[in-house]
């Protein structure tokens, strides 16, 4: 008996180790969870200041040259602490031996939730911090990424029915993200210094300039990956997977403001107010749990 059973699991065993090795196309579903470093966000736009703002300041009020040209870009940074979330997957492959290629589609989404006070690098607006403006903060939440990657593997037999691999992969990424930002006037207009007139710093005594929208960028991506399938039928196969994942830098598309000192994005000089934001290189440590089916 013991002899019989030795040999029928010699027998499954290289069964399996058969449907491992076999050549031909395979397809793999995965899920699994995604988590994101701290990240470094910087917003910049083409605002004027408050006393050239001519919805707030129609007649030009103590106005001097600081209105005859077009500034420089307005500047803030905002530093976020990581965040997690869920990676999934779709793969069409095929294997030459040792070696697969497959594409590969690839979601994330990460959750964020976090706020953080803002960092003002301009000179213009830093002299209104704390007298002008007394709030400024941000939030980015609930990263969306759909990634199509080209990825190419070398597998490495550990035994009859276990093998492990090592692979990379390149393609495009599509990322958008929440971001949230409000900067809020003082509502004391005593204590604004941006005008001598009383009556001029009493119209932005508490008023705000908002922004809320989705932002999206389309970068190169590249990952590194790494795992192990064990057989576990004729043709199918559990696969744990390991994955790096980056992308260029995150710069959204130009985007108004949803209120710019409590008006419309302008300041009455034809044309918009538009904001951008911007990330360092994006990325993220995945691990998932994937079937792989042989066909």
């Amino acid at each position: 008996m013991p002899l019989r059973f030795l040999l029928w699991t010699i027998s499954l065993l290289g069964f399996y180790s058969h449907a491992l090795s076999q050549d031909g196309p395979y397809i793999r579903m995965g899920l699994g969870i995604a988590v994101a470093p701290a990240m470094d966000v910087q917003g910049t736009d083409n605002d004027w200041g408050t006393k050239c703002d001519r919805i707030i300041n129609p007649d030009g009020l103590e106005v001097t040259d600081e209105c005859d040209s077009v500034p420089a870009p307005t500047e803030w940074e905002n530093a976020f602490g990581g965040g997690s979330g869920i990676g999934s997957g779709l793969s069409l492959g095929y294997r030459w031996g040792a070696f697969r290629i497959e594409g590969e589609y690839f979601h994330r989404s990460t959750t964020y939730d976090e706020r953080s006070d803002i960092a003002i690098f301009d000179e213009i607006t830093l002299d209104k911090q704390d007298q002008e403006i007394e709030l400024a903060i941000a939030g980015v939440d609930n990263l969306l990424a759909h990634n199509l990657f080209a990825n190419a593997y070398y597998d490495f037999a550990l035994g009859p029915a276990l093998v492990s691999y090592a692979g990379a992969g390149a393609g495009l990424a599509s990322t958008s993200l929440y971001y949230f930002t409000n900067w809020k006037r003082n509502d004391d207009p005593s204590r604004i210094r941006t005008f001598a007139d009383p009556d001029l710093n009493a119209k932005i005594a508490g008023s705000t300039t908002i922004g809320q929208a989705r932002l999206t960028d389309r970068r190169i991506g590249y990952q590194l990956l790494a795992g192990a399938a064990y057989q576990i039928g004729d043709r199918a196969a559990l696969d744990f997977k390991l994955r790096w994942m980056a992308s260029g830098e995150f710069a959204s598309e130009k985007t108004e403001w949803d209120q710019l000192r409590s008006h419309d994005s302008t300041v009455g000089r034809g044309e918009p107010i538009l904001y951008t934001i911007t990330t360092e290189d994006t990325h993220f440590w995945g691990a998932s749990l994937s079937l792989l089916y042989q066909f």
